[in-house]
């Protein structure tokens, strides 16, 4: 998709109308191919803070839906999140490299969520009539699967040990966006 073709697929008629969760996750989460461009562009037409803020929403959703067992995934999940925001809201219109950087992570996290990366599902629910299968999928789909178990009662094992070489660049953060960080997340009092 390129720049025109992506502000369509999101109904939106400027990247300073990314402003929702949905189009957030519709962002991350898209089968079609988005052109770097464009979404450099959409970035860069953005309120950097509420961009980081839809990021750190997105991030709580989905780590929300992880089995309590997966807690190296969660870690990591949560490192890419605190990576991500932190780009995003150190980046300032006057320094249009900040932008680009953020979202050449974004994209290295798009892909690799997407399309690069393969977990193993176990499905058990019909494992008592020898019926058991096994799969791969992305990590997006490993998410929204354990997601669909949790509500459906339904039995899944994940292995996502081939998910987890993930390379973190990592970032000076402000203590102040720590503190923030913290907060936002209900675990400093």
């Amino acid at each position: 998709m390129n720049y025109y073709e992506l502000l369509d697929y999101l109904d939106i008629d400027s990247g300073a109308e990314l402003k929702y969760f949905e189009d957030m996750a519709d962002l991350i989460e898209s089968d079609e191919y988005i052109d770097h461009d464009a979404l450099l562009k959409i970035f860069e037409e953005s309120d950097f803070v509420t961009t980081a803020s839809l990021i750190d929403e997105y991030f709580s959703d989905i780590t929300g839906g992880l089995p309590a067992d997966y807690g190296e995934m969660y870690s990591l999940l949560d490192q890419i999140r605190l990576e991500l925001t932190g780009l995003i809201r150190n980046a300032s219109a006057d320094d249009p490299d900040s932008v680009r950087s953020f979202t050449d992570r974004f994209c290295r996290f798009r892909n690799w969520y997407v399309y690069e990366t393969e977990v193993s599902v176990l499905d058990r629910t019909g494992e008592e009539e020898g019926d058991a299968r096994e799969y791969e999928q992305s990590v997006r789909d490993a998410i929204a699967t354990a997601r669909a178990g949790k509500l459906s009662g339904g039995e899944f094992a994940f292995d996502f040990s081939t998910a987890l070489d993930y390379d973190i660049d990592y970032y000076a953060m402000s203590f102040a966006d720590l503190v923030d960080s913290v907060d936002e997340q209900g675990d400093l009092q």
